[in-house]
């Protein structure tokens, strides 16, 4: 049953991957105290940016791409022995007996192969595909109940691909195999004794017996096409731009309190050595008990502004602290502590075309890092600490 749904289930997930693709191959910006995840708001908004002329995308109307797809998704299916979709590990998933099938045949000619491929070694029973194309899990779960009624449980895989293959528009259909290359030695439709078709392989007699009781049509579209006409049926514009305004959804922001006062603080950022740091070969590179200061070892020459960017008063503040140190400092990062997210990428593009420069999102560790306390605060060095300066609005000033 397991191994049955995996099909429907990964289907769901190429889905979504294809859908998030989009948003997800943007090349990363890298930076003195930033991780890429901090980076993630910051890039997406730049490819969205860069289409916001043009926000939708093809709807895969092109069934040679649908198809395409559909058939890369089959092709993973069968690379991961999912391929035969087995509802038990009892038996061999492959064998010389194939019954073809299809619930065309109704209840009493499906009992009637699903009892032959019990009783037959080495044998596998195939669908074409499912029974109701619309509910997945509900036609996996018809055939395991039908199969659990069996002992031992038959092996039952669906693969519209066997189906092509060996050319089966006809069911019932028996096809005996070879069994070291799996070509076909002999068929016969209309039977579901595999026993009449083995002793006539036995005698020499292989090939098409043709046809030898009634048959019907296979009533299953093949899953392949199924899938093809659900990825071309997709709005991919609609899923992408889904995936763009969720983002905001699940996104938290740090609440900090506005500056009431301008304050200066200086932060030491020496750590003391607590145990010994050894090499691969075992020596002390760096004994127990020292004092190491990074600001001695790496220069930090640029200004981290966090602010509060919702607030204008803040944002006024920050662009006249810009204006100030712009010369002075190699780069200037911006870090916001929140955007709003009723705007989402609205908000976010508003900040950016004000500064004209990237945004980034504050978190616990930068926090942690800098003991930052209010906003907004201008981080710089001076010699070896790092300058930790809150800008207070100036109400005579109008700042």
């Amino acid at each position: 049953m397991k191994a049955l749904l995996a099909g429907p289930t990964r289907l769901y997930k190429i889905i979504c991957i294809y859908t998030l693709f989009a948003l997800a191959t943007y090349s990363w910006a890298q930076t003195s105290i930033l991780t890429a995840e901090d980076q993630t708001i910051v890039n997406n908004a730049k490819k969205i940016r860069e289409q916001s002329k043009d926000m939708t995308i093809p709807n895969n109307a092109h069934s040679d791409i649908a198809r395409t797809q559909a058939r890369e998704f089959y092709n993973q299916i069968k690379g991961k022995q999912a391929e035969k979709l087995n509802l038990t590990n009892n038996k061999k998933a492959s064998g010389r007996i194939i019954f073809f099938a299809s619930f065309s045949l109704g209840n009493e000619g499906l009992d009637e192969i699903l009892y032959a491929a019990s009783n037959t070694q080495d044998s596998m029973v195939v669908f074409r595909g499912l029974k109701n194309e619309k509910d997945f899990a509900r036609s996996v779960q018809d055939i395991q109940r039908m199969v659990s009624n069996y002992s031992p449980i038959p092996n039952v895989i669906i693969d519209p691909t066997l189906f092509r293959d060996y050319s089966v528009s006809k069911v019932p259909t028996i096809v005996y195999l070879d069994e070291e290359i799996k070509s076909e030695v002999a068929r016969v439709s209309g039977l579901v004794d595999a026993k009449w078709l083995s002793q006539k392989v036995r005698y020499g007699k292989g090939g098409d017996h043709g046809v030898r009781g009634p048959v019907e049509g296979i009533s299953e579209r093949d899953l392949i096409e199924v899938m093809q006409d659900k990825v071309a049926n997709i709005d991919w514009a609609s899923k992408k731009e889904q995936a763009i305004n969720s983002f905001w959804e699940g996104q938290e922001f740090i609440s900090l309190r506005r500056a009431s006062k301008s304050r200066v603080r200086y932060l030491d950022p020496s750590i003391r050595i607590s145990n010994d740091i050894k090499d691969a070969n075992g020596n002390v590179i760096i004994p127990k008990g020292v004092t190491i200061n990074p600001l001695e070892l790496k220069s930090f020459n640029q200004a981290v502004i966090v602010f509060d960017p919702v607030d204008p008063k803040q944002v006024n503040l920050v662009t006249q602290k810009i204006e100030q140190i712009r010369g002075t400092h190699q780069r200037i990062t911006l870090i916001a502590t929140q955007f709003d997210k009723l705007d989402g990428w609205g908000s976010y593009r508003k900040v950016t075309d004000h500064f004209n420069s990237a945004v980034y999102k504050l978190t616990p560790d930068l926090i942690s890092r800098f003991e930052i306390e209010y906003v907004p605060t201008v981080i710089t060095s001076e010699n070896k600490h790092f300058v930790i300066e809150e800008l207070a609005f100036n109400e005579e000033a109008g700042l």
